[in-house]
């Protein structure tokens, strides 16, 4: 059997968004099930897009989500450069062959004699195609042009025929070469272009299967038709179902599309969002959703995607008000934060793993989001004993690390007020100073060590003052941390410990300026 190769092959003009990774994905997830190969390449062929900064970028994005490559750059291989830009003599030689053979012709059309054609089949309203000017030139009109050093492109003539996709997810698509006319295989400048540069690439690596998203689908037939102008073998194609946000729209810098290493500035682990993008239009063979890498790794098939769009339910749909001026490409961590939808399959995976993950793991990725807390530096080891003990109370309420820090600080808070009026005013409103008593006075007389026993003690206040629900729990939630909000209060004090927690009521019954008993 013919081993399987993938590739992904970005093109570095931006970040590793949410549609590239899951691309690469699926690629990486194909070759592992089948026990062939993944290779990176890197498609720069636009030079004026193309940066360096972005490479790094990509590259770092595929290493956090664990995309490790078999071949490619960094990595090398037998079939390398797996650069366009270093493969230009290469695309070259096969050039020449294509011109030699008459399977392709040098155009040597200025850009404006071309656009103004093309305004003329627009205002016909008919589609434009190059009506194959320069196919028929003599070979002294050639030679002419070329001691002139005229600039031209290099098109392929392309052959009367009907195309067939056999596509693995997408089924058989037919497609009219009459409809694709002569199109560019070499640019002025002497850079391929992208349809002609991915199939040589493709066969030279012997690629087997081509997984993509379908917005390529309209580029396939091109592409099949130099492959066999070439006499390559042709690859399987499978091309992905469109992701669309909680809209309905494609993705897009106003509907979730955001760089993957955002959602690692957010605090979720990497495993969790692989799992998520997995089920972006593919379902296991047993509809189970949150899986282990190595269980990913052996069940996945790209014959069981989707063709109807999936949907990136992360992000909350946008208010009218917000569609033309939010930009998730330029929001930070604490502003995706504000867009996130809290009922995503992503958190609800995301809090599954930080709870099953081991409490040392947990630590370590910790570290990065303590930097910035308010808590002493020692503490802010993910190995420290005291932090790892608060990290494994808290980690039932995460849905990401980012979350943690506020939780973490809360226990190691020392200078105690309240946080605004608001704060102080749920003490001193109603009957707020006599539930904070009373809970005092319970508090006192027990010995509280567990969470439960926490509830045990704010039920009976409760009895006591005949307070419940927000009356209740606000009133202790402000004598006890001096805000309206924060960490479920029975964790809260099973971390702080009676005589920490009866200090800080202590504290904070001085600053409002009323007794407990």
């Amino acid at each position: 059997m013919t081993e399987v190769r993938t590739r992904f092959a970005p093109s570095p003009s931006g970040f590793l968004h949410v549609g590239g990774a899951r691309t690469a994905l699926f690629n990486y997830l194909y070759a592992k099930a089948m026990k062939g190969k993944f290779i990176l390449r890197v498609e720069d062929t636009d030079q004026d897009r193309s940066t360096e900064a972005s490479f790094k970028i990509i590259l770092e994005s595929l290493k956090w989500l664990g995309m490790e490559w078999d071949e490619g750059p960094g990595v090398g291989g037998p079939h390398g450069p797996y650069t366009q830009s270093e493969r230009l003599h290469i695309y070259k030689e096969y050039t020449d062959k294509l011109i030699g053979d008459r399977k392709a012709y040098r155009c040597f059309c200025s850009s404006e004699e071309l656009e103004g054609k093309k305004k003329q089949a627009e205002s016909m309203g008919i589609p434009y195609l190059y009506d194959g000017k320069c196919s028929e030139l003599t070979e002294e009109e050639i030679q002419n042009n070329l001691s002139k050093k005229a600039p031209y492109t290099v098109r392929f003539r392309t052959p009367n025929k009907i195309v067939i996709v056999d596509d693995m997810i997408q089924g058989k698509v037919k497609f009219e070469s009459k409809l694709i006319g002569d199109f560019i295989l070499v640019k002025s400048d002497g850079f391929p272009s992208y349809n002609y540069a991915v199939v040589i690439d493709d066969a030279l690596m012997q690629i087997t299967h081509v997984i993509r998203g379908v917005g390529h689908l309209s580029n396939t037939p091109r592409q099949i038709l130099i492959f066999e102008a070439f006499g390559f073998p042709l690859p399987r194609f499978a091309h992905a179902s469109e992701i669309v946000g909680s809209d309905g729209k494609k993705l897009s810098k106003r509907a979730g599309a955001t760089s993957v290493l955002a959602f690692r500035e957010l605090g979720y682990l990497s495993e969790t969002l692989r799992n998520y993008m997995a089920l972006l239009g593919w379902t296991s063979p047993d509809g189970k959703e949150y899986m282990e890498d190595s269980e990913l790794c052996s069940v996945f098939d790209i014959e069981r995607c989707s063709k109807s769009p999936a949907t990136f339910d992360v992000f909350k749909k946008l208010k009218e008000e917000e569609k033309e001026t939010v930009d998730f490409n330029k929001l930070d961590a604490a502003g995706l934060s504000d867009y996130l939808n809290p009922k995503s399959k992503l958190n609800w995976m995301s809090n599954k793993l930080i709870r099953d993950v081991p409490i040392e793991r947990l630590g370590k990725e910790m570290e990065p989001f303590l930097a910035d807390a308010k808590i002493p530096n020692e503490y802010k080891s993910g190995t420290h004993p005291t932090l790892v003990s608060i990290l494994d109370s808290v980690r039932v309420y995460l849905d990401r690390l980012i979350q943690a820090p506020p939780y973490i600080e809360e226990f190691f808070l020392e200078d105690l007020g309240f946080e605004n009026d608001e704060a102080k005013s749920l003490l001193l409103e109603g009957n707020g100073t006599i539930v904070a008593k009373t809970f005092y006075e319970q508090i006192l007389s027990a010995n509280p060590t567990s969470p439960d026993q926490y509830k045990e003690i704010m039920s009976g206040t409760g009895e006591k003052t005949a307070e419940k629900g927000r009356t209740l729990f606000m009133p202790i939630r402000s004598i006890t941390t001096g805000k309206s909000h924060g960490l479920e209060l029975p964790i809260l004090f099973t971390l702080l410990g009676k005589e920490k927690l009866q200090k800080r009521m202590e504290i904070l019954a001085k600053v409002a300026n009323i007794t407990l008993n």
